[in-house]
């Protein structure tokens, strides 16, 4: 029974070496309790896959005989294998309450009547983000689509905050004036920083379903908004054409990269001071409709 559960494996359409790791993980489990569901396992990169192997353990059957079920099974597996936040990586929402708690606000050396109106305003920003996180973190199972709900568990389980984009565009949308287009159906996303306040960069991850229709408004969206930076950077514009680029990933899925570098700054104020940057990485899972996208931004003066 064993080499009928291995041979089905082999059958499984993934990347080679994620193929081995699967079979690995059920070849573990068999042995051990061939009766009962796998266990949680840990693939290379850290992602859990313990459900996906119990799925495929208890599907096999069905999954040697109906071609669908074995695509199915496989995007599933596969979903888990994209866009991994860098090691060093904070929590962006905890990074902010951290940064609040030792700032230090120069009221020292100015009028009573001044330094009252400075904290007034501090306080309000310290409010005004405390109700926008209260009314838009989400935990993962607000979503009860499986997909989302997959991504949602999977970055939530890594201590990231989620924050629902329905929810956030009640505030204002990630491009504000530049989301002219339709792109999303419902999605989540996290925010995360690398480094040190002054050389660091910030991060999301957008997770959100989307038709093709929409993905292309999300594309058109970034791009406006990309096109709006170079503008203020005197900066040539550049063809949509010729701002994203196309490739396949080892599972079929649509990969689309771009980035913007802006001019080094003519006034520097710190050492740190550098070039702005943004740069994207988005893969669509046509088959579930899925995007999963990571912006990296960083940079400036100051």
């Amino acid at each position: 029974m064993q080499d009928e559960y291995i041979k089905a494996i082999e059958k499984i359409q993934m990347n080679k070496d994620r193929k081995i790791e699967m079979r690995k993980v059920l070849e573990n489990e068999l042995a051990s309790a061939p009766k009962k569901p796998a266990k949680t396992s840990r693939l290379g990169t850290g992602a859990k896959v313990g459900i996906a192997a119990a799925a495929v353990t208890l599907s096999m059957g069905t999954l040697m005989a109906v071609p669908a079920t074995r695509t199915a099974i496989s995007a599933s597996v596969r979903a888990f294998f994209h866009m991994e936040i860098p090691e060093g990586a904070e929590d962006g929402q905890t990074k902010e309450l951290e940064g609040r708690e030792n700032r230090v606000i120069p009221t020292d050396e100015v009028e009573e009547s001044v330094k009252e109106e400075i904290e007034a305003a501090v306080s309000s920003q310290d409010q005004a983000a405390d109700d926008y996180y209260k009314n838009v973190n989400v935990t993962a199972d607000y979503y009860t689509d499986a997909e989302l709900n997959k991504y949602a568990n999977y970055y939530a389980q890594k201590g990231y905050n989620l924050l629902d984009i329905r929810k956030d565009s009640q505030y204002d949308d990630f491009l504000g004036q530049f989301n002219t287009n339709d792109w999303y159906s419902d999605g989540f996303f996290v925010t995360y920083w690398v480094g040190d306040n002054a050389t660091g960069y910030s991060g999301q991850v957008i997770c959100f379903k989307a038709t093709p229709d929409q993905l292309e408004g999300f594309l058109k969206n970034t791009y406006n908004y990309i096109s709006y930076e170079r503008k203020e950077h005197n900066q040539s514009e550049v063809a949509y054409d010729g701002f994203w680029t196309k490739t396949t990933d080892s599972d079929g899925n649509d990969v689309y990269k771009a980035s913007w570098l802006g001019p080094e700054p003519e006034m520097r104020i710190e050492p740190s001071d550098r070039a702005r940057f943004a740069n994207y990485t988005l893969t669509y899972d046509a088959a579930n409709q899925v995007v999963v996208c990571t912006v990296e931004a960083g940079g400036g003066i100051g």
